[in-house]
């Protein structure tokens, strides 16, 4: 049986996935290294640089990049060529992502509520700017 905490943690990744995966389509229409066009956000995957074990940056809109299930394969495959994507797509953010990660990883403030709240409103940020509204 799940506890509280599992539940929360599952709806949080649910809401973290959309997010990365809507903000792909947006940015690349599909998926964001090999810029293989998608028809629905859905169709990718949202894939991590630093582990999911890695709570402090776990739902860091740094630290995830909506990728295409080969991609996604291929990089988790081959750790230096990941390195290299990221670096390049977070270009001078890739540093803070790596304090972050580091840094933060031993306090334990996630505030899931909070987290919740922003996630939901950064969804509804990106679908106010595909209908221009």
């Amino acid at each position: 049986m799940k506890t509280e905490r599992q539940k929360i943690v599952k709806k949080l990744d649910k809401l973290f996935s959309e997010l990365v995966r809507k903000r792909a389509m947006k940015l690349a229409g599909g998926c964001q290294r090999c810029k293989t066009p998608k028809l629905s956000w859905k169709e990718l995957d949202c894939a991590h640089y630093h582990s999911r074990r890695k709570y402090s940056v776990r739902w860091h809109e740094l630290n995830a990049s909506g990728l295409c299930g080969g991609c996604h394969f291929y990089l988790d495959s081959h750790p230096q060529e990941k390195i290299d994507f990221f670096r390049e797509l977070l270009d001078g953010d890739f540093g803070k992502l790596n304090l972050e990660a580091e840094i933060l990883s031993s306090y334990s403030t996630n505030d899931y509520k909070l987290i919740e709240i922003y996630l939901k409103q950064k969804i509804k940020e990106l679908l106010k700017q595909e209908t221009g509204a």
